[in-house]
């Protein structure tokens, strides 16, 4: 099993956002500094995280958040990375880049690496925060509607809100698009932004000064949603993976409030059942990472993509996107 430094980081940086009572997680702490110690393989050069660069990045920041030293050597894996551009793929780019931008502003900010270093930290942050910018979209959305967030931060943290153009226009791209916050991680990523910080002003809050005003709130339960639909679900796997193309293609009825992991459950229960799939838990719900027995693999530098037909990627996660009655989503094992 691999290390859950991804998750373990988020729940760090969530668990000082709540002013705890002093050091109840040190060994928390220990434990995320053996993680990145334990999720890499090779050398830095040719090395890569078992898990992601994006969940390597979020460990190196949740430490740097609390104020500990990494070794030099896991700062300058990441600095190698972010250079050779392997950073992620996609949207996932934007993603990955924001969460290594704000480590090497965190780092260099609260000085914990040396001066020739911080130096080349403060170059790289900048570098990024112009990809970012680059990667805007005429619609203001900056990689996808979840990466977004992710960009604004590094805005935010480096001061760069004030004169990057990019900042506004992704700042009323992200207010109109609220409602695709549904779950706790993405909430998370946006609710700072919103307030106008970002994940680094976690280490400077001063907690004495916050009000014990939290109350439970009265949720209405959302309303059911009656009937059925039906979804054409298809499995594409090109060359050089696959001599053919098409490995299933089925009309998959559901009910109507399903989504499309509901949808993938009940393919995987159709008679015969020639369909299975397995996915994996990250911090913003199931990630899929196998269909059909044909396993997505980091080393192999490919993934699931998943497209609502003809040929549009989806920007939501498996758990929280609906499909509509007669879509046809698509499958397909992919290159980054």
């Amino acid at each position: 099993e691999p290390p859950r430094t991804g998750r373990l980081a988020l729940y760090l940086l969530g668990l000082q956002a709540t002013c705890p009572p002093l050091s109840p997680h040190r060994s928390l702490v220990t434990w995320l500094k053996y993680y990145l110690e334990e999720d890499w393989t090779g050398s830095r050069q040719q090395g890569h995280p078992i898990t992601s660069y994006y969940q390597y990045g979020l460990g190196v920041l949740a430490l740097c958040v609390h104020r500990k030293r990494v070794r030099e050597e896991v700062v300058r894996r990441l600095l190698t990375a972010q250079h050779r551009g392997k950073l992620g793929h996609g949207g996932n780019t934007v993603d990955t880049e924001a969460v290594v931008a704000l480590a090497f502003t965190c780092l260099e900010r609260r000085r914990l690496v040396g001066t020739e270093l911080a130096a080349k930290l403060r170059v790289a942050t900048h570098e990024a925060s112009r990809n970012m910018a680059e990667a805007q979209g005429p619609d203001g959305i900056i990689g996808n509607i979840y990466s977004t967030p992710w960009a604004l931060q590094v805005f935010l943290a480096t001061g760069e809100c004030q004169t990057e153009p990019a900042f506004g226009q992704a700042m009323a791209a992200l207010q109109e698009n609220l409602g695709a916050f549904g779950t706790a991680a993405t909430m998370a990523q946006v609710l700072p932004v919103l307030h106008g910080r970002s994940y680094l002003d976690i280490a400077s809050m001063h907690c004495g000064e916050e009000p014990d005003t939290l109350t439970p709130l009265d949720m209405e339960p959302l309303a059911e949603v009656l009937g059925n639909k039906t979804v054409q679900l298809v499995v594409e796997c090109p060359l050089p993976w696959c001599y053919e193309l098409r490995l299933y293609d089925r009309l998959v009825p559901v009910p109507a409030a399903a989504s499309l992991l509901d949808v993938l459950q009940a393919a995987a229960a159709l008679e015969p059942r020639d369909f299975r799939f397995h996915t994996q838990d990250t911090p913003q719900g199931p990630f899929l990472t196998e269909v059909l027995g044909l396993q997505a693999r980091q080393e192999k530098r490919n993934y699931w993509q998943i497209l609502t037909a003809p040929n549009t990627p989806l920007q939501m996660g498996i758990a929280d996107y609906r499909p509509q009655d007669g879509e046809t989503l698509i499958l397909r094992l992919s290159e980054w």
